[in-house]
């Protein structure tokens, strides 16, 4: 059976511009609670999402992910450069001093502290005391805290964590009341 020459062209058309009321996916910063290979209590990722759901990820060094998240290196999540530590109001994290000087190391105490949201001591990968109540895992009320920081559709506390419910946390965790809440209840 033979197709009508204006079947085909519309079929071509479809292809090539799908309906508009498909979403595409984007590319946002985030982390899991998760430990990686490398011997870090928490991993950090540009993960590819669509309509709010995770369909891939891609893991990042810590120093990667300062330089793409403060703007400083080209990145697929922030493809306007902008400082999303500054945007979110994440302090002593990115690439810029609080009197706009170029940082010489780009660590992120609030990177660093992830893992506290998980384990309640470091285990000789990090130093000092978590704040999770339980030693490898957050309590069930810190659980419930922590979902205010994921789509309802991630269910599991360890992740994925992305966009700006991600930075959002990071932000949380800076703030001391924030801190107490989580570790002891309020």
């Amino acid at each position: 059976m033979r197709r009508s020459p204006h079947f085909a062209y519309g079929f071509a058309c479809f292809l090539l511009n799908p309906p508009t009321g498909s979403a595409q996916a984007r590319y946002e910063f985030g982390f899991s609670l998760n430990p990686t290979a490398q011997g870090e209590l928490a991993a950090l990722f540009i993960y590819t999402v669509k309509d709010g759901v995770v369909l891939n990820n891609v893991p990042m060094r810590p120093t990667f992910f300062v330089l793409q998240a403060s703007g400083l290196m080209e990145s697929k999540a922030n493809l306007e450069s902008v400082d999303l530590f500054d945007h979110y109001g994440i302090k002593n994290c990115g690439a810029w001093t609080d009197d706009g000087t170029l940082r010489t190391d780009l660590n992120c105490t609030t990177l660093q502290e992830l893992w506290k949201l998980r384990y309640r001591h470091g285990m000789g990968a990090q130093p000092g005391e978590g704040w999770a109540a339980e030693e490898f895992r957050p309590s069930d009320r810190q659980q419930i805290i922590l979902q205010f920081y994921r789509k309802p559709e991630d269910e599991h506390w360890q992740g994925p964590y992305f966009g700006e419910d991600a930075f959002r946390l990071l932000r949380d965790m800076q703030d001391p009341a924030w801190v107490r809440t989580y570790a002891q209840g309020g």
